[in-house]
């Protein structure tokens, strides 16, 4: 028979494949993924974003980027060992500590509302941040006040009851504290009472506001405030008939739970998760959750996670998905989402374009703020066969250049052996629909997509800390990037005829590639490798190059696998299979 070409091209070019439909597994690509032409591209490297790591010996547990609205500023949040920092503006990006006794090695997540940023690690109480100090959300309710009639007033003879409130600088006011001993108010000239209140020992605390009855009453009015936090001392004077036109006291103004693990945004509320209760804030008043605006998930199982979606809220636990519907604390309810599996991995929860995806026991699920399902079948296989069970809840995820990314710890049984922490990525591409593997782990993930920041995507180190600029430059902090693309076996849809083959063609651009060579293997024969192309790589130029196999080359089916380890640029633009077909042996 006659020598043939087998071309797998480009979409530019019209050929017999396309390099985008050659059948692979989910390990096929390697650090390569497709662009809108239907080329294979290196993926970009990661750099260290912070020259000096913040520490040893302990990973980033957090990371976010605080946007002020009022102010438009903005600024990288970090929360590491027992600290949260902020990162500089410039170079070289050093660490300043901005809150710090924490529990150690907390998992840390972050909202933005407007100018502050509030933070929720599961140990600690909720905090926020308004770039110039992190405070403690909620505030512990005062004692009961002391009195006596001794000043001029216009009070009426009789038994008075008091409560005072502490108020914050952002001006959110905590609930009355206990109430006072009755005090009598005297006769003129001494229908007036000083009160005796305490200081609060909370930073945040701006001022004090007094609330009392009316004489023999029982409802609290405001009476006024005591507009710091250093005068022990109020003047209560106003008649009963001018205080009874005032507001009430509050009673619903609750601190949050003591230690939430999770928090989300969802139009005018936060939403936070304590185990295994919703905790939902006033509307707008962020810093108020009332205890009767607690809702337990209906399996009583942990909240892994909480995320808007579309018009919801989606609540996952470890096996079930709940959707939070309505806006209005009146008619709030809680609705099975027919999900199958929930969330193992809290920090996998990701929005992609409308879509939440997760990582479920058995794979990758998305949630379309209905019902969920299984993102694609082949990947869920791969990630089941591969993952660590023992350290999977330790997965992050992100959304990046049209791709859902999951960073995981791998198994035993894996080419890169058991891990503790997530040591490599898989990614599903939602434009092209084909899936791939980055040799990439890392504990946290923070997408820039605001401002005047561009779109940047950085990284947080398992180990010590240090923060990574990631998808920028050729390398993986300095080191070289192995790339490889490994389609299934290629028969042209003639398995029952042997084959001779004798040359493979790579069309690539590369900005060097010394390094470039082809894998091939037969049948089931060992894999083995043609190192030098016939002509010498030609830097920043679209050119064939071809490699000759040894003679011999024979059987039904080939697989080749076009390689390259380099600091340096690739793009795999084609490839061409030169054979003949032998005739069908009787």
């Amino acid at each position: 028979m006659a020598k043939q070409i087998y071309r797998i091209l480009d979409d530019l070019s019209p050929s017999e494949a396309k390099l985008r439909n050659l059948p692979r597994k989910p390990d096929g690509l390697m650090n390569m993924s497709f662009n809108e032409y239907g080329q294979l591209e290196k993926r970009l490297g990661y750099a260290k974003y912070n020259t000096t790591s913040i520490g040893a010996a302990h990973k980033i547990t957090g990371m976010h980027r605080f946007y002020k609205m009022a102010t438009s500023s903005k600024e990288f949040i970090v929360a590491w060992n027992t600290d949260l920092y902020k990162i500089a503006e410039t170079t070289p990006w050093g660490a300043t500590s901005i809150k710090a006794s924490l529990t150690a090695d907390s998992d840390t997540y972050f909202a933005d509302f407007y100018n502050h940023c509030y933070i929720v690690n599961g140990a600690d109480a909720m905090m926020k941040y308004n770039m110039t100090n992190v405070r403690t959300v909620g505030m512990t309710v005062p004692g009961a006040p002391t009195g006596a009639s001794n000043i001029d007033g216009s009070l009426t003879e009789g038994i008075y009851y008091y409560k005072y409130t502490f108020v914050d600088e952002d001006g959110y006011e905590s609930n009355g504290g206990t109430a006072s001993a009755a005090i009598t108010a005297l006769a003129h000239a001494n229908d007036g009472i000083t009160l005796t209140i305490a200081n609060s020992a909370d930073a945040k605390v701006a001022k004090r506001r007094i609330y009392r009855t009316t004489s023999g009453g029982v409802v609290y009015y405001y009476e006024g405030e005591v507009a710091d936090n250093t005068t022990t001392t109020f003047a209560s004077t106003i008649a009963d008939a001018t205080l009874a036109l005032n507001t009430v006291l509050h009673v619903d103004h609750d601190a949050p739970p003591a230690d939430p693990h999770l928090i989300a945004k969802r139009r005018n509320r936060l939403y936070l998760g304590h185990d295994s209760e919703l905790c939902i804030s006033h509307l707008s008043d962020r810093d108020y959750f009332p205890s009767d605006w607690f809702i337990y998930t209906g399996s009583r199982q942990k909240i892994r996670g909480l995320m808007e979606a579309r018009a919801d809220l989606a609540i996952l636990t470890d096996d079930t998905l709940e959707r939070l519907v309505n806006y209005d604390e009146d008619s709030f309810e809680m609705v099975n989402a027919f999900s199958t599996e929930g969330c193992i991995a809290m920090r996998s929860l990701v929005n992609c374009d409308n879509l939440v995806c997760y990582l479920g026991f058995d794979g990758i699920y998305y949630f379309d703020g209905v019902m969920s399902r299984k993102l694609n079948h082949p990947l869920n296989e791969y990630i089941k066969d591969n993952i660590n069970p023992t350290y999977a809840s330790l997965s992050c995820g992100t959304y990046w250049d049209d791709k859902y990314i999951l960073s995981y710890p791998t198994n035993a049984s894996h080419t890169l052996g058991a891990s503790a922490v997530p040591n490599e990525t898989i990614y599903y591409d939602f434009v092209n629909r084909n899936y791939g593997i980055y040799s990439l782990g890392f504990s946290c993930y923070s997408k820039w997509d605001k401002g005047n920041d561009g779109l940047q995507l950085k990284s947080g180190s398992n180990t010590i800390g240090q923060i990574y600029s990631v998808f920028t430059g050729t390398t993986d902090d300095t080191g070289a990037i192995t790339c490889y693309d490994k389609p299934e076996g290629l028969d042209f849809g003639i398995p029952e005829r042997l084959k001779n083959y004798y040359s493979i063609y790579v069309k690539c651009k590369t900005t060097t590639g010394t390094g470039l060579k082809v894998y091939y293997q037969v049948d089931d024969e060992s894999e083995t490798s043609v190192d030098t192309a016939e002509n010498a790589v030609t830097a920043n130029k679209d050119r064939w190059y071809r490699f000759r196999l040894p003679s011999g080359v024979r059987g039904r089916m080939l697989k080749i696998r076009p390689y390259i380890s380099d600091a340096y640029n690739i793009t795999f633009k084609g490839y061409m299979i030169e054979y003949d077909v032998e005739e069908l042996q009787s």
